[in-house]
Parts: C-alpha cells; structure tokens; sequence
C-alpha cells in the first residue's frame, strides 16, 4: 500500500514522493522498539527501497538520524531517552537500529541505516580522530578508540565492532550475492579501507590505513572471508551471465511454474553481469595489494586489471556511487510487482465480499470506466493534437555509404573543410588588417601637431604713481613656436579608429552556423568511421580513412595554422585518423614522406605518422629520399625525418641482404659527404644522426661492411670531403682507442697476456683482419702518394692534416694488436726455439 502511494503522489499535480515517505517512515518510526518488529522492518525495507529508487533517501535518513542521536544522549527529551533504555541494555553498547553485525533479510533497510550511521561518524568527528591515533601515534583500533571517547567526551562508550568500517565489512558478507545493492556495499567499505589520512594531518600521503583496522586475528580471518566471498559472488555473476533465461510469450506457462520455485521472471543485461564479474575480481586485488597499505604504489603504473581509475577516486574520497553497477532493471520489476501483487490482493478482497448494496461500486473497474466516459461526454469534445512541423537536423546525418566509398567521403569532408579553411582565412586577414591599421594610427599620430614660429605683441599698462606720470603702454613683441593642430590628420586618425573599432566588433562575434556545422560535421564522420573500424576492421574503411587523412592535410595552409581555433581542430583530426589510419600503414610511409617534402610546414604535424620500420622494402628508398633534400636550410625537417627511421629494428627484423645494406651505406656515405669537412651548425644534428646510422652498419653482422667502410673513409677523406667526426665514430665502434699513459705505464707484474687482453677485449677486428688493414693502408698510402707530382714533392700531410689524429691513433692501435699477437703466438713456442720474423712486408723502401 505505501508504495502505491508513493507511486500515485510522483504523477503529476501529486505531493512528490518525499513527502509520502517522509509520512510513512514516521508512521512507522513513531512506534516503540519498532526496529525490532519483523512486519515493520520488512515495510521500512520497501521504503528504503523505494527511497532509493525515487533519490529521496534524505527524508529517510533524516528521521533516523535524529532519533540515532537522541538514542546517545544527544538532544534528547527525558521521555523518549526513557523508551529506549531497553534498546541500550539489551547488549549493544553503541545503539543501532540493525542489531547485530549485518542485516540480510533487509538490506534496503541496513544501507540506509549504514549511510546515516556513517554520516553521524563524520559530523562527530569520531572517524576522523580514530584514525589520526592510528597514524600518528600507531595505536591498536580498541586503544585509538578509548582515546576518542575521552577526547571528543563521548556520553555513550563506542563498541569497537559498530565502526563503520567493519559495520559495511559484515554488511557485504550478508548481502545475497544477486542484490542489487551489493557493488555499492563493497563501494562504500573501501572508501574507508583504501582511505589515505596523512593529509589530514599535515603528513605526505602515505599507505592506506585500512590495514591499520585489520590487526587482530579476528580481524585477520574477516578479511579471509572477505576474499573468498568476493571470489563467490564473481562466480556467480559468471555463471548468471552465461545461463540467462530469455522469456517469449510462448512460455507464460512455464515462466508461472517457475515462480513457484522461486526463479526469478525479470531479464537481466548479460553485460551488467560481466562488468559486475570484471569489478569483484578488480575489488580482490585492492584487498589482497599490500603495496597500497605501505604508500609505495603509483596509481597510474598500475596493470589495466586493477583499474586505477576508479582506485584512484576511492583513494582520494569520492563519495559519487558507481550506479552503472546497479541492476536498475530488477528493481524497477520488483517495484511494479509488489504494485501488481496488491491491485491483485484488493481486487480479489472486494470480489470475494458479495456485499449486497443499493449504492454504486465505486471499486468495480467496469462500473469505474462507465462513469468516466459520461463524465467526458458531459465536456467539450477534445481538440485534435498540433500537427507536429518536421525539423531539420542541425548537423547532417552521416550516411553509411560515405563510410565506405572514398569519393563521397571526399566530397563530403571537403566542403566542410573548405567552409573552416576560409574562416581561418578571414580571421587571419582581419588580423592583418588590424595589425596594418594599428600601424598607420602609430605613423600618423606624430603627425597630428606641428609647432609654428609665431609672433606676438603685448601692452604692458603702466598704472603710474602718485608722484610719476605715465608715458603710455609698453609694447613688448614675443617670438615663440605654438603647437597647432592638424584638422586633415585629426580627421584622417578619426577614421581609423572607427574602422578599428569596426573590425574589432566583428571579430568578436561568434562564428557563424555553418562554420560550428561544419566542424561538428567533420567530427561526427571521423568518430563514425573509426567506432565501425573498430568493430569491424575492413579495408574499404581503411582506405576511406587515408583519404580523410590526406585531405583534411590538403586543406592545412598558413591560415588554419595561424588561426588557433581552426590549427587546434585540424590537428585533432590529424592526430586520431593518423593513430588509427595512418601509423604502422606499409603503402602510406612513401605518400606521406612525400606529403613533408613538398611543404616543410607539415613536417611537425606528420611525422609522428612516418613510420618506415613498417615498409622494410622501401626502407632504404624512403631513407635516399630524405638524404637528397638534405640542406641547411631545411635541416629541422630532415632531423625530424631522420629521427622515425628505426635502423636497429629494421635490421633486426627484415634482415635486408647484403647488397640493400651496402646501398644504404652508399647513401649515408653521401650524406656525410654534404654535411663537409665542418658541418654547419645547423646540420650539426642530422649528421649526428648519420654517424649514429654509420655505426650502426658497421656492427651490424661484422665485417660485412668494414671494406666498404674503410674504404670510404680513406677515399673521401684524400678529397677532404668527410669530418674528423666520422673517423671518431667508426674507430669507437670498432673498439679502437689510443694508448694512453696509464696503458704505457702498466705494472710490470702484469703480464704481457693480460695487458693484450685488457686492450682487445671490446674490439670487433680480429688478428687476421688487422694484418690484412695493415696491408690495405700501407698500398693505398703507398698509391696515392705516388699518385701526382705534389704528393711526391711534398707528401699527404697537407691534404690529410685534419685527419691525422685519428688516423695515428688507428694505426697504432693496429700496431699494438699485430704486436701483442706475435708476442702471445712467441709465448706458445717451445724453451729454446729462436726464430726471426719477418717485418718486410710491413715495412715501405725508404724515400730517397
């Protein structure tokens, strides 16, 4: 009957729902020890209930909490102290309308009484002292609560077990495991469990202090069984969601047989049921993480399975309930079936009396009807309804077609793109007007006064004296420069304030209908197309998506870039049809490198989408390209470019033969030679990067490119075409490095095996291979220096100057290791044996 009422007082020109709730918790409440009557609760149950459903439980809690605080002494009247000093006797020291530790029968009831309690605990400050003891002083929880009592002089000793903290801990053990409310249970006990106080009392944020709660063995176990009912209940909603009955009218009969056994007739959202499974695993994670309660955990580093979204919001206290987790649909059923149930109760009451009366059944619903409609006779017959004008949608409707076929959705795109392109330009050109105007006003300004040499004579009176006469007036003539305005400047700085005034105006008024239109229109395709591909991955959508790419960039010009609105809606587009077309795509790493090329503007734009380790055949032709456009002028861009290509992780996943590495050497090779003997600092970067890239081949499968190399080096550096920078960077990636003075002065203990070992341990070159560069040296030396007159007369060093650093130390590094060899090779021959070697083929024929 209450919740018919409630139901007929929220349609329209009714009372509300609250005040109908409130009228009925107060009949009931206003009875004594009415909480322990099973007939009330049960009826207080299907208020909460429908409190909740109605978000009126503040009329509710209201009420309750009132009487929670009479019942502790506070504010009371003798009278109503008096009736319930049984309910204090009887065994709880802390009163509560739910006696004992959890109420499963009504949990409408106990959430309700659960969140008043909770509300009383935050405005007495109890919650808030006890867990400062925790922190602060590391109390046990019976010690910290002895200690609140005595500071906040409680009338009423709190019992340690009705802290809310454990009051939700039992409440969500004795909650059925298909109750609606039981997501919000578990919600409501971790927003104190997971709670970090150090904060609150000037301490960095530190663990959480629910473990600090949870010390005793009692305690201990009621975590246990916390697990394991967390486990129990995402079992069941498993099995729920994978057994749901779906009812058709053709089993009515059978659905009634199952009422009587207790199965429920209401359909339930196999969805609901899998996030339900997916939150009560994420709810045993916070409760078995220690590293929450020790403050050393970094929410946003945490695996996607302990969802630090919603972690984070319960650590940091928001009370918002998570209703997407409420079974909505059960209860809206279980409230029009208790509806139904009493229609059905009072309808049958009335048939079954057979009252004879003279007087009209006003409860037969046939009879009802009648009078109804000669009632509505007695009235003007109703007006036809207004005929409804159809509208015209805002923004167009996105067709399917478009979303497949590439034309349309050119055609389509590209008008919107054109209608925000020209704003861009008409707000760039009102700039530039105003920048002009405010230009002209500066130039003009001096203009407006001009000083003129005037003259002017002045009578100076003479008033005399009582024994002088007067002559007559002096005539004193002044020369001076007057400041006088011009009227045409005056004029002419009118006008153009008015026109910047005007301009001013204009840009100030809001875009115009088609230019929001059209944005909304671009977003609404590209959000559209992606949701399908997402869902359904084809590749007539997919290249939909590449064209949409490259045409919103066809539209980027120096207008939309210097327009913010319009440079921060073309960005967004890029950026999300790029991430989910464009990244990692084969076919478009070329199109895209050429897009660059032609308008360096676009280069910080695209290439976060210019990605050749996904095109590994057009690596190198990709890789040619950007070396070709290398110049200083453009330096940033091929910086950029050069920053995508990924030559460790090409090499190790393509594994490119031999002759497209060599090809890629000559490329690098070229690049080093037009960066020249000292690069300019602006191409200080990219080259960098080449010798990075160098370095990276010459390791890579050693010594499949040494020749290759060395012979670069060698040939490019006769012409002074390379920097001393590639020689360091080759010879550090082939372990080379000079002796230095701690090397010479090694101990002697040390043997000379060691020393050998010590100085080769990093180097890539093996015995073989250094006698064989020996050699290779010594001919091409030998070669160019008798290769022209000069070289004869005057040797290499001129033109080898900036080089011979390096080359010193590569050829004594070369040295030491020939050396070192032959003396570990002498090491090995048996006592006694002498033997000389032979040093001629090392050696050049002394220059006459």
């Amino acid at each position: 009957m209450s919740q018919t009422h409630v139901l007929i007082s929220s349609q329209p020109n009714g009372v509300g729902p609250a005040a109908v709730l409130e009228f009925w918790a107060q009949a009931l409440a206003s009875q004594q020890l009415w909480h322990r009557e099973r007939a009330t609760l049960y009826l207080m149950d299907h208020l909460c209930k429908a409190a909740f459903q109605y978000n009126q439980e503040d009329c509710i809690q209201k009420l309750l909490y009132q009487q929670h605080k009479n019942a502790l002494g506070y504010h009371c009247d003798k009278g109503l102290l008096s009736s319930l000093v049984s309910w204090i006797v009887a065994g709880n020291v802390t009163p509560s309308f739910t006696e004992g530790n959890a109420n499963p029968a009504q949990v409408w009831f106990s959430w309700t009484v659960l969140n008043m309690e909770s509300i009383f605990e935050e405005d007495s400050q109890l919650r808030r002292v006890v867990e400062g003891e925790l922190v602060i002083n590391s109390s046990m929880p019976d010690q910290a609560l002895k200690k609140a009592q005595a500071q906040l002089k409680l009338h009423i000793v709190p019992s340690l077990q009705r802290l809310l903290i454990y009051r939700w801990a039992h409440q969500a053990l004795a909650t059925p495991a298909d109750h609606p409310l039981l997501p919000l249970i578990w919600q409501k006990f971790f927003l104190l469990y997971l709670h970090r106080p150090g904060p609150q009392y000037g301490l960095p944020v530190d663990g959480c202090i629910g473990q600090r709660f949870f010390q005793s063995p009692a305690h201990v176990s009621l975590l246990s069984d916390m697990k394991q009912r967390l486990i129990e209940v995402a079992d069941f909603h498993h099995a729920a969601s994978k057994a749901l009955r779906v009812e058709s009218l053709a089993d009515a009969g059978e659905s009634a047989s199952q009422k009587g056994r207790g199965v429920p007739d209401y359909l339930t959202s196999p969805e609901l049921h899998k996030e339900l499974v997916r939150l009560f695993f994420v709810f045993v994670l916070w409760l078995e993480e220690e590293s929450f309660q020790k403050g050393d955990t970094y929410i946003p580093s945490l695996p996607k399975q302990y969802d630090a979204y919603r972690l984070a919001k319960i650590m940091h206290k928001q009370q918002d309930l998570w209703m997407e987790y409420v079974n909505i649909e059960r209860i809206r059923h279980e409230f029009q079936e208790t509806l139904n149930l009493w229609l059905q109760v009072r309808l049958e009451s009335h048939a079954t009396s057979n009252v004879p009366s003279a007087q009209t059944d006003f409860l037969d619903p046939l009879s009802a009807k009648e009078r109804i409609m000669n009632t509505l006779k007695k009235h003007d017959a109703p007006q036809p309804p207004l005929l409804l004008q159809p509208m015209k949608a805002p923004v167009p409707v996105i067709s399917s077609v478009s979303l497949t076929s590439q034309r349309e959705a050119k055609q389509l795109v590209r008008m919107d793109l054109n209608t925000l392109q020209q704003h861009a330009k008409t707000a760039a050109l009102r700039e530039s007007q105003q920048v002009a105007l405010d230009g002209e006003i500066l130039d003009t300004i001096p203009k407006l006064y001009t000083n003129r040499e005037e003259q002017v004579t002045l009578q100076l009176e003479c008033r005399g004296s009582s024994s002088k006469s007067c002559q007559g007036a002096a005539h004193v003539t002044i020369q001076f420069e007057g400041k006088h305005k011009n009227e045409a400047v005056s004029q002419q700085l009118h006008s153009l304030r008015k026109e910047v005034k005007q301009l001013q105006a204009e840009a100030a008024k809001p875009p115009s209908l088609s230019v929001v239109e059209a944005a909304v229109h671009v977003e609404n395709f590209i959000t559209a197309l992606i949701n399908i591909y997402k869902v359904q991955p084809m590749s007539g959508i997919h290249k939909v998506g590449i064209s949409l790419f490259f045409a919103v960039v066809e539209f980027v010009c120096d207008e939309t870039q210097r327009h913010p609105p319009t440079r921060q809606f073309f960005t967004s587009c890029i950026e999300i049809l790029g991430q989910v077309f464009i990244r990692g795509t084969p076919s478009e790493c070329k199109p895209v490198l050429q897009t660059i090329l032609r308008n360096r503007r676009l280069c910080t734009l695209l290439s976060p989408y210019f990605t050749p380790v996904a095109s590994p055949d057009e690596f190198v032709s990709l890789y040619e390209k950007v070396v070709v456009f290398l110049s200083d002028e453009n330096s940033d861009v091929i910086f950029m470019l050069l920053t995508k290509f990924d030559l460790p992780q090409w090499l190790s996943r393509s594994k490119p033969p031999l002759s497209t590495r060599t090809r890629l050497l000559d490329s690098i090779h070229l690049a080093l030679k037009a960066c020249g003997l000292e690069p300019e600092e602006e191409l200080l970067m990219p080259f960098n990067i080449f010798c990075k890239h160098w370095t990276c081949l010459l390791q890579y499968q050693f010594p499949d490119h040494y020749n290759d190399i060395l012979r670069h080096l060698t040939q490019s550096s006769s012409d002074q075409l390379l920097s001393p920078d590639c020689w360091k960077a080759s010879l550090k990636a082939l372990g080379c490095s000079s002796l230095g003075a701690k090397e010479r002065n090694l101990k002697k203990s040390d043997s000379a095996e060691s020393a050998m070992l010590q100085s080769s341990s990093k180097a890539l070159l093996s015995t073989e291979q250094v006698i064989e560069t020996i050699q290779w040296l010594s001919n091409y030396f030998c070669k160019i220096r008798l290769a022209t007159q000069d070289f004869k007369s005057f040797g290499l060093f001129a033109k080898w100057r900036p080089y011979v650093a390096e080359v010193e130390k590569f050829l004594e590094y070369l040295a030491k290791r020939l050396i070192d060899a032959q003396v570990v090779n002498l090491a090995q021959e048996p006592v006694g044996s002498s033997r000389t070697l032979a040093g001629e083929r090392f050696t050049e024929k002394p220059r006459t």
